[in-house]
């Protein structure tokens, strides 16, 4: 285990190289809410994750291979008109790169942007947190499929649905 590793794994709480992410419940296959991205590490470009809002926890997840998904910021009110009135709707933007293979058998990586509309979530704190946390699951798993993230999703519950 070189030093990069050992350091990432020691930050991630899993020191034992028998407890590698292949050995975790495929739930919690990713991982989870870190300030040093582990794909970007491991694709040797820069794997220090800013954070743009230090109210709350970093939301991120990735497979420490070939994407990674960070909460942009906060959620916000949906429609963020206040004309609109209070609807109990937010939003919540992440950013996700993901490497993919072009039709050369190059890889090639972009970060992309996904909006999901969040219908009934937890007005504020922990509860939200939570919610978001589900979310990012959610999003994690798509992004270990072969397709790109749709731009626009709505999430109830524990459902998340494309916006056609």
């Amino acid at each position: 285990m070189g030093a990069s590793e050992f350091r990432l794994r020691s930050y991630l709480g899993f020191l034992n190289p028998d407890d590698s992410d292949q050995n975790l419940k495929p739930s919690n296959r990713f991982f989870r809410n870190f300030g040093i991205c582990p794909h970007c590490e491991k694709k040797g470009g820069p794997f220090l994750l800013d954070r743009l809002n230090n109210e709350g926890p970093m939301i991120s997840r990735s497979d420490g291979e070939s994407f990674h998904l960070v909460l942009g910021d906060r959620p916000i009110s949906f429609p963020a008109e206040k004309s609109s009135g209070r609807t109990g709707m937010m939003t919540a933007g992440f950013w996700y790169v993901k490497e993919q293979n072009k039709e050369s058998g190059e890889m090639t990586a972009s970060t992309e942007t996904v909006v999901v509309i969040l219908r009934k979530p937890p007005a504020a704190g922990v509860p939200l947190m939570k919610h978001l946390e589900k979310l990012a699951d959610q999003l994690a798993e798509k992004l270990v499929k072969p397709e790109k993230l749709a731009t626009l999703y709505e999430f109830e519950g524990n459902r998340l649905q494309r916006v056609s």
